[in-house]
């Protein structure tokens, strides 16, 4: 039975809408993907080079911008290319200003996060590709609440942090996190397949592209936490 995705796009391509001759394939979405990717890049070197001394701003301008992209750029396939290269303009920004922060802490925590995060990318893909792990309906519901309990735990921890010492909850909060992040990697393949084998039109490409980068992203800020946290330790 194939899993009935939460993205109203893909469940709109399920009912046989955006169904056309120019279906999507993967090499579509992967190069929708490498793009989005290397705007993202090029917008983070440019703030780190040049609009350092407008980080605070910058920073918390450039978050706004992101979410409702993600927003409208998930839910509109006619208006997801636009905000899926805003998105990644944006979210270079945001990670240009964090990975600045963290490499001022921890030396050499950036590409160590760059290239773990690749490397979680291809595991996560070879253990989808070879059945490993299955990708079903309660897998999916299982990932929602498992996201939902770490979303309050986060929250509390912050509330409380004031009051308490709760490092080996941070430290919990970050590891959980950061497994989720890269099993939801699994969710946006199975997107990716359910879109490309319902003969989806091409456009939609930009829609998976744009959700699987904002997982990435979140991949990748979770793995420099961690590193922050180890080196931390070990210190």
């Amino acid at each position: 039975m194939r899993l009935q995705s939460s993205n109203p796009v893909i469940k709109t391509v399920e009912r046989g809408e955006y169904v056309s001759d120019q279906a999507v394939t993967y090499a579509n979405v992967a190069t929708k993907t490498a793009f989005l990717i290397l705007i993202m890049a090029v917008s983070a070197f440019i703030t780190i080079r040049y609009l350092g001394h407008l980080t605070w701003g910058l920073l918390i301008g450039a978050m706004i911008i992101g979410f409702i992209s993600v927003i409208i750029g998930t839910r509109s396939v006619k208006l997801s290319p636009i905000f899926a290269v805003i998105y990644a303009i944006c979210e270079g920004a945001v990670l240009g200003i964090i990975s600045f922060m963290y490499a001022l802490l921890v030396e050499g925590i950036v590409p160590t996060a760059l290239l773990t995060t690749v490397i979680v990318l291809l595991v996560m893909l070879l253990l989808y590709s070879t059945g490993i792990i299955k990708v079903t309906q309660r897998f999916a519901s299982v990932m929602v609440v498992a996201l939902i309990s770490v979303i309050i735990m986060s929250v509390v921890a912050l509330i409380f942090s004031n009051f308490f010492q709760m490092s080996g909850l941070y430290f919990l909060i970050c590891g959980v996190s950061a497994i989720l992040s890269a099993l939801f990697l699994l969710l946006d393949f199975e997107s990716i397949r359910n879109c490309v084998e319902s003969g989806a039109d091409k456009s939609t490409g930009w829609v998976l592209s744009l959700g699987l980068l904002v997982t990435l992203v979140w991949v990748y800020i979770e793995i420099l936490r961690l590193v922050a946290i180890f080196s931390r330790n070990r210190n």
